[in-house]
């Protein structure tokens, strides 16, 4: 028995064979993660978006978490195991059988490989960095690859490594929801009144603020209570918030005679280093976010 390839039980090469329990792995990891990113504080808590009553949106997350997300997380490694894994240890295989150099040594550049050319077209259609996009899918593969490597080495059967993966995946599910809860709530960051002064854009929405306390706004929204009503233009003066009892974070408010019924509480969220501003339009339990960015200089 040569130890350049992947051998396992019955030298199956079926898919399951080629990766036993990968699968599995994959499925177990976004489990895991995804119930990490459930509890812990996210981007939408820095906006104020909830889902109604407490009771109410609490009871519907749980429904769909207990209902949907594991059934969901397993489909998701079935097509990453059949996608990424599967091709990782064939393309191993086959390498290793030419070169004569051990399959298991080729699955780590494999997969760096593979992970680069799916992170191109996912990036262009998500519109995000291809190097951050290629690092994420390469080291979402590590785990199974490496899983499935083991197996393959050791002649380990996939019903062994799908209970051991469950047996896994009981504990770490308890330890990402504790992990979750245990991060310290998001802070919105702690500038000082010049670092609002510039330009503000987005949505539709054009606001300049000057060092002078004057403010030039241009489709400002109008909240009815319900939503969007409609748009508002003018000139005023702006002062920086500190915070309120009334529930708002710091910022920036504007009063501007044209526009009494726009919204003028424009809260900071983001980081020092690129801050944003918002307003919540609608339900304030779940409304829509109007989001501004400064331009840079």
């Amino acid at each position: 028995m040569s130890n350049h390839v992947f051998v396992g039980p019955r030298s199956k090469r079926s898919w399951s064979g080629i990766a036993p329990g990968a699968e599995a792995v994959a499925g177990a990891q976004f489990l895991v993660a995804t119930v990490f990113w459930w509890v812990s504080p996210c981007e939408g808590d820095a906006y104020g978006v909830g889902y109604g009553t407490f009771a109410i949106g609490l009871f519907l997350e749980v429904a769909f978490a207990c209902v949907f997300l594991p059934p969901l997380s397993f489909a998701a490694g079935w097509v990453h195991g059949t996608l990424f894994t599967t091709p990782v240890m064939e393309l191993s295989h086959v390498v290793g059988v030419r070169t004569r150099i051990p399959a298991h040594r080729w699955a780590p550049p494999v997969l760096v490989l593979l992970a680069g050319l799916y992170a191109a077209p996912v990036a262009l259609l998500v519109r995000t960095s291809y190097v951050a996009t290629w690092g994420w899918m390469a080291a979402a593969g590590v785990l199974p690859v490496g899983v499935a490597v083991y197996a393959r080495m050791r002649q380990r059967t996939k019903l062994r490594m799908r209970l051991w993966t469950l047996a896994a995946t009981l504990i770490a599910v308890p330890a990402a929801l504790v992990a979750g809860f245990l991060m310290p709530p998001y802070q919105p960051p702690v500038l000082e009144r010049a670092d609002y002064v510039g330009v503000w854009t987005g949505g539709g929405v054009d606001l300049e603020l000057d060092a002078q306390g004057a403010a030039t706004a241009e489709g400002l929204p109008v909240d009815d209570g319900f939503g969007e009503a409609g748009r508002c233009s003018g000139r005023g003066t702006w002062e920086h918030a500190a915070g309120s009892a009334g529930g708002y974070g710091p910022g920036v408010v504007l009063s501007v005679a044209e526009c009494d019924e726009a919204a003028l509480y424009w809260q900071v969220v983001g980081t020092e280093e690129a801050p944003q501003l918002f307003v919540l339009i609608g339900d304030p339990d779940g409304g829509d976010v109007r989001v501004l960015r400064k331009r840079a200089r």
